[in-house]
């Protein structure tokens, strides 16, 4: 599991080694939005932030030129099966958040496939709250009841059995500045309804970042699933926007976004090598999986994932990991 600290930029002037990392991020820059963009469109709300600088200071006079540092990591395969968990939170002042939307990602390189796993958020699991602490609740609440991130990952590793490689956050703020970035995204909603103010009516539509924002979090009527539909809908909208020759000249604003709202385990070379590689599947090997399950009410509400099907789920995961035959 790799460490969970968030990826900063140092202050101060810019070294030869973040010169050469931003002239490769020029070089590359459709790559590295793809990374950004896909992962959204992959089926959940990540984002990534891996647009750093590494630590430096400014040079003084008198001191000897910076010596130049060796090349920006260049565009490789993964190496190994790797896994990718993105996690919406809803942040609000004073609270430290819940989080809104749970997707893990297993990538296999060589297979060039992806199997997408949507977590419900109501999932009922044996949340692992740090210090020892453990607790029966919904899966969402493993980061504001326990330690954030470290909480979140290490819940959702006990319960399916697998390691967590990397993980995106982002702030559900950042995700409506992002299609505001865009000009909207198109959707075909299935049904009349209202939501945070938001009315949607059936058949296509045009949505600001506000409005779709309600849209993929909507849940009265109806369920996860549904709403993982039409995040869905919206993903694949703003994926075919950032295709536009456009997009290049919305690069700025789009890494402020993803600083200001996102934090990340990925280093630069780890999202270069995620993104090239998912750059490279065939979206006829990108599988959506879900778990069944049932509806459990009594104090509040769950869902609740049988036994069996936890197992299913786990197995299929390790298969495509290579971590069990």
């Amino acid at each position: 599991m790799e460490n969970y600290n968030r990826v900063t930029s140092a202050g101060g002037s810019k070294t030869a080694i973040a010169l050469e990392g931003e002239r490769f991020m020029r070089k590359a820059v459709r790559l590295m939005l793809a990374l950004s963009v896909l992962l959204l469109f992959l089926g959940g709300i990540g984002i990534w932030n891996a647009h750093t600088r590494p630590p430096g200071r400014p040079k003084t006079v008198g001191e000897e030129p910076v010596r130049k540092q060796p090349d920006a990591p260049k565009p490789v395969l993964l190496d190994r099966p790797t896994t990718l968990l993105l996690i919406g939170v809803d942040q609000r002042r004073d609270d430290p958040g819940r989080t809104d939307a749970l997707v893990l990602l297993t990538i296999h390189p060589r297979k060039r496939s992806v199997k997408i796993l949507h977590v419900p958020r109501d999932t009922k699991v044996r949340l692992n709250l740090g210090k020892g602490r453990t607790a029966l609740d919904k899966i969402n609440h493993a980061y504001a009841l326990g330690e954030g991130i470290p909480s979140t990952v290490q819940t959702l590793e006990s319960f399916l059995d697998i390691p967590v490689d990397h993980y995106v956050k982002v702030n559900m703020k950042g995700f409506r500045k992002i299609i505001d970035l865009f000009g909207g995204v198109d959707v075909n909603s299935p049904r009349s309804f209202s939501y945070l103010g938001h009315h949607f009516r059936k058949g296509p539509m045009h949505l600001n970042g506000s409005q779709a924002l309600a849209y993929i979090r909507d849940r009265t009527g109806t369920n996860d699933f549904d709403r993982h539909r039409r995040q869905q809908q919206v993903l694949r909208s703003l994926w075919h926007k950032s295709k536009h020759p456009s997009t290049l000249l919305k690069m700025n604003r789009l890494f402020n976004i993803l600083r200001a709202y996102s934090e990340t385990s990925l280093t630069l070379r780890d999202a270069v090598s995620l993104c090239y590689t998912l750059s490279r599947v065939p979206e006829k090997n990108i599988e959506t999986i879900h778990f069944r399950g049932h509806d459990q009410w009594s104090s509040r509400y769950y869902f609740i994932v049988p036994e069996k099907e936890r197992l299913r789920i786990r197995s299929l995961l390790r298969r495509h990991l290579e971590l069990e035959a």
